[in-house]
């Protein structure tokens, strides 16, 4: 298992990184509805370092909210 910390902005893959399946987001307004022109651009960013079935959670509830990670 890899983890890795990043500002969602700034969410790219590194050299030699494989695509992550799963997604963590804590406290991102870009994905909580507060910023939502940023939220389309992460939401990219995150669609395009992960699987084809990976799965985006955010805090904002209990259990976590799921999110879809839009594919062209």
């Amino acid at each position: 298992m890899s983890v890795r910390h990043v500002a969602a902005e700034d969410f790219v893959l590194q050299a030699q990184e494989e695509p992550y399946e799963i997604v963590f987001a804590v406290r991102v307004g870009a994905l909580d509805g507060r910023h939502p022109e940023t939220g389309q651009r992460v939401l990219q960013r995150i669609a395009r370092a992960t699987t084809a079935d990976a799965r985006l959670f955010i805090d904002g509830g209990d259990p976590l909210r799921e999110l879809p990670i839009p594919r062209p």
